[in-house]
């Protein structure tokens, strides 16, 4: 019986380091098993469509921006798409708060809550600048015509048939009126509007000594002004609400919350994977000490540091792959963000960016910038007989065509439509200006024909130029506008020609 219970006791005696190593085992496997994890848990396609979703965004609020300038220049409203737009930019919203969880801490949720709030303030308040923009635009086009047919009815029977001095007392009204209004729209303020007012009570006293329809004419001018007294003071300020919503800075936030959020993660999963090695180390010097008796434990660490070194290496592969592809990914964005996708020219927010850099160096230099604002004549009827896929090949010939007569240096850029701008540098005299001018006009009249159908098109364009420090202190939107103002002239003037704005300067002998 004692041999007996004594077999029994020398037989745990036995298992029991046994059990103790294979739980010993099981313990360090399992640390392996958790620090391979750690090591490979890296989900880059997430955080490059997270990105990707960002750098999106960007572009629809740039575009926003666009709009809302080509809206300011006088251009008609915000395009008609905004509501798609909308849609697609709460959908890439929707989908960067779902990638939060990707991060840690509070930075990027509260940077995403940031530009949540900025958006939808911009959003709101682009939807008042959208409701405001499109009558502001329609009385700021049909005044100037209204004035100089009324103008015209006072020369003719309806000046014949009222008193002399109310006929020239109206006429020099119109002319006061037609000034003040034009001043109104650049800088309004209490005085001007006060001005309009009281020369719109002048004018309206007046309308007893003409005809019905010189009344009728009176009267619609009278509504047009006072919808440019209430209409732009409100505009300008729903552009400063909209430029103090913060939106741009707020998603630039938010990438550099994102960006160091992932570099953070990055780095913790190299920091596992060093410990990682060092555990290993660690393996190896007790499988040594171990010796025959781990034997079949050094065999599995072993192969499980082969499959780690494996996937290590097709991390980095994975790395250095998904990297490319965003570089790539980004530079695509950036050329669709600075470039017209139907033309290839730059588009206006490049053109922005072109036009501020050329008037520092024109101010170091003291030099002279050109622009060229061109509206095509007659495009409309090319879209309205053939289509805009013919409409779409004529905006490409026209492109073509001009840019093929610039320099190098020069940049020829699509707004939008059928409006496009040429930016000169270093422009040496007056004449070098026209004849890069009548060099466009002849590339564009020259264009006879489009997908098989002919064409007859010609352009209307407005020349405005700064020189030196002026040209910087007057700053690119100031020039812009000059040359849009000087093409409305060109169109009043018959089209197909070019018109110079009374602001322009010149060097040498041109200068003034």
């Amino acid at each position: 019986m004692f041999a007996g219970l004594a077999r029994r006791v020398a037989g745990m005696g036995r298992r029991r380091p046994l059990q103790l190593a294979f739980a010993a085992v099981a313990v360090l496997t399992l640390l392996l098993v958790f620090l391979f994890i750690r090591t490979a848990g890296i989900d880059l396609q997430a955080q490059n469509e997270v990105m990707l979703n960002l750098r999106e965004l960007e572009k629809l609020d740039a575009e926003w921006n666009a709009n809302i300038l080509r809206a300011r220049i006088g251009r008609g409203g915000l395009d008609e798409n905004i509501t798609p737009q909308l849609s697609r930019m709460h959908e890439l919203q929707e989908r960067l708060r779902a990638a939060l969880p990707l991060t840690r801490g509070r930075e990027a949720r509260d940077a995403y809550e940031q530009m949540l709030r900025a958006m939808r303030d911009k959003e709101r308040l682009v939807e008042q600048y959208q409701a405001r923009t499109p009558p502001l635009n329609a009385a700021l086009l049909y005044l100037p015509p209204a004035v100089a047919r009324m103008k015209t009815e006072l020369d003719g029977i309806e000046g014949v048939l009222a008193p002399a001095r109310i006929v020239i007392r109206l006429d020099t009204l119109l002319n006061d009126l037609l000034s003040y209004i034009l001043r109104f729209n650049l800088s309004p303020t209490p005085a001007l509007a006060s001005k309009i007012d009281e020369t719109l009570g002048d004018i309206e006293a007046r309308e007893i000594a003409f005809s019905p329809a010189m009344v009728e004419m009176i009267d619609a001018l009278s509504r047009s002004a006072r919808v440019i007294l209430v209409n732009r003071p409100a505009t300008n300020a729903l552009e400063r609400a909209i430029a103090n919503t913060g939106a741009e800075e707020a998603l630039d936030r938010l990438g550099r919350a994102f960006d160091r959020s992932f570099a953070q993660e990055l780095a913790r999963r190299q920091q596992f994977r060093g410990w990682l090695i060092a555990y290993s180390l660690v393996l190896l010097a007790l499988l040594v000490y171990l010796g025959l008796r781990l034997l079949r434990s050094y065999r599995i660490i072993g192969e499980v540091n082969q499959r780690l070194q494996a996937a290590n290496e097709t991390l980095e592969l994975r790395v250095a792959e998904r990297t490319a592809e965003l570089q790539a990914q980004s530079q695509q964005l950036e050329m669709l963000a600075q470039h017209d996708s139907l033309t290839g020219l730059v588009n206006v927010r490049r053109l922005t960016d072109l036009l501020e850099h050329a008037l520092v160096r024109a101010g170091r230099r003291n030099t002279v910038v050109v622009v060229m604002f061109i509206d095509l004549d007659g495009f409309k009827a090319v879209n309205d007989t053939y289509g805009h896929a013919t409409g779409d090949l004529v905006l490409q010939s026209v492109a073509r065509r001009v840019q093929d007569k610039l320099r190098a240096e020069d940049a020829l850029a699509r707004l939008g439509g059928d409006e496009f701008v040429i930016l000169l540098e270093e422009v040496g005299s007056r004449e070098g200006a026209l004849r890069v001018a009548q060099l466009a006009l002849d590339q564009i009249n020259g264009i006879t024909e489009a997908g098989g159908h002919p064409v007859k098109i010609s352009a209307s364009i407005g020349i405005a130029s700064a020189r030196g420090r002026a040209g910087v202190a007057r700053g690119a939107q100031a020039l812009l506008a000059d040359a849009d103002h000087a093409m409305y002239q060109a169109k009043q003037a018959g089209k197909g020609v070019f018109v110079i704005s009374p602001q322009a300067q010149w060097a040498g002998p041109d200068a003034g």
